[in-house]
């Protein structure tokens, strides 16, 4: 017997770690992030992400570009790249105001700190709904935030 293919194509959200590594080119992590995201995308995953992945991102390559770890150059060579990798990542299917409530919920067991995480937690467990869906981290301690708010959530964790 053969299996059908799920109505809807799997979703892939993505944690900013990954677009960081991605983008400012970290040594070991750069080559996992890209390995990960290209399997799920030849598996049909679409991938998502929600509008704080941005501010996230960007907020890290400016960081490191003050520290001296990315030099000017690099700097606007991995604000580039995470631009470009913009264009294959879409935004929550109702938009981020859907996911506020769910996501202050997940948060606030958590603290201020990490409030974020219940924003991409809130937005998985929205597209685990209609299809399957991984969140993709590096975040060792999103799969625990996930299972005691979100236990539909699948997290894989970047090692």
């Amino acid at each position: 017997m053969v299996s059908s293919p799920p109505s809807s194509p799997g979703a892939l959200v993505i944690d900013a770690n990954v677009t960081i590594a991605l983008a400012a080119k970290e040594t070991g992590r750069e080559t996992i992030s890209l390995a990960e995201m290209t399997r799920y995308a030849r598996l049909g995953y679409v991938w998502y992400a929600p509008g704080v992945l941005i501010a996230e991102t960007l907020y890290v390559l400016c960081g490191k570009k003050q520290r001296g770890e990315l030099s000017p150059a690099d700097y606007v060579t991995a604000v580039t790249g995470f631009q470009k990798t913009m264009t294959s990542i879409h935004p929550p299917p109702d938009g981020d105001r859907a996911l506020i409530a769910h996501a202050e919920q997940i948060g606030d067991s958590y603290g201020c700190s990490r409030s974020a995480d219940g924003i991409y937690i809130a937005l998985a467990e929205e597209l685990t709904k209609t299809r399957p869906t991984v969140l993709l981290t590096f975040d060792q301690s999103m799969p625990n935030q996930a299972a005691r708010n979100a236990p539909t959530v699948t997290v894989h964790v970047l090692t």
